[in-house]
């Protein structure tokens, strides 16, 4: 995920919750040490693209969806998308 993503879902899901952080620099499972842009909070993965979706005109002019991979994994009450 990209900075400007990561952005845009931070505030939209801010509507809901303002405990919504962005990590510019996350390293997921498996991604062996690689870095990307995450975000996490009390959401779910099926909740972002739903955002997505709804906003795909707007993402789409800075980011084309078809490169849109995301990914997420939970700890505890927290999901992290990246």
């Amino acid at each position: 995920m990209n900075l400007t993503l990561a952005t845009l879902l931070k505030n939209a899901l801010e509507l809901k919750s303002s405990d919504i952080e962005v990590h510019p620099d996350y390293s997921g499972r498996f991604m062996h040490g690689k870095k990307t842009t995450a975000i996490s909070g009390k959401f779910t993965a099926n909740c972002i693209w739903k955002i997505i979706i709804k906003h795909r005109d707007e993402i789409e002019e800075k980011t084309p969806l078809e490169t849109i991979d995301i990914r997420s994994d939970s700890f505890g009450l927290d999901t992290i998308v990246y």
